[in-house]
């Protein structure tokens, strides 16, 4: 990796930092809210690979704990949070591995790449990050930091962590995969993957 894209891996990562400030909170589920600042991590994996995505997620889950402590529930939260994005990565991943694997001789549309990432993305999330959030979460992690909430409860917002999951991706992907595209055009920046599929 060259020194301009060591500075946009940075820059990524500041940004994402920074998007943490803004939340909209979720009227179904309580204590939960959408988020912006997985977009730029999104936009860091397209662009230069998995590994660097992970890498820019790393570095705004330190940015969190320091920047944004909300007491204990959030030092379990974060990292939940993180492992959501580390399902989402790899669901846009498996769906470029999927494109190349697939290609014809007609090149894919924007418009069918974006289906693809989101589609995969959600999938992903959403088959795993329900019985994350509710067994390890709610039934190990919150208890630790001396939180108890009634399992009758925690039972019965599951439908809402698995709408919470699948809905995250449908709005981070497209917009992550419009400013990559848009970032890699600009910048002259060839993307790991995205170019080939």
């Amino acid at each position: 990796m060259n020194t301009r894209s060591l500075a946009l891996v940075i820059t990524f990562a500041a940004i994402a930092v920074a998007l943490n400030i803004i939340r909209i909170p979720t009227i179904y589920l309580p204590g939960f809210s959408y988020h912006f600042y997985e977009i730029p991590i999104v936009i860091a994996s397209l662009l230069f690979g998995l590994k660097i995505g992970v890498l820019v997620g790393l570095l705004n889950l330190a940015g969190q704990e320091v920047l944004f402590p909300q007491g204990p529930a959030f030092m379990v939260a974060y990292p939940i949070g993180f492992i959501g994005l580390l399902f989402t990565l790899l669901g846009t991943h498996l769906a470029i591995k999927y494109l190349i694997r697939k290609k014809t001789e007609k090149p894919y549309n924007d418009r069918k790449r974006t289906f693809y990432l989101t589609a995969f993305a959600s999938a992903t999330r959403g088959a795993i990050m329900p019985v994350i959030i509710f067994e390890i979460y709610y039934q190990i992690l919150l208890p630790l930091v001396g939180i108890r909430i009634p399992e009758a409860t925690v039972v019965g917002l599951i439908p809402g962590f698995f709408f919470f999951t699948l809905t995250l991706p449908l709005y981070t992907i497209p917009i992550a995969y419009l400013i990559a595209t848009k970032v890699s055009k600009s910048l002259e920046i060839e993307p790991c993957l995205l170019g080939q599929a």
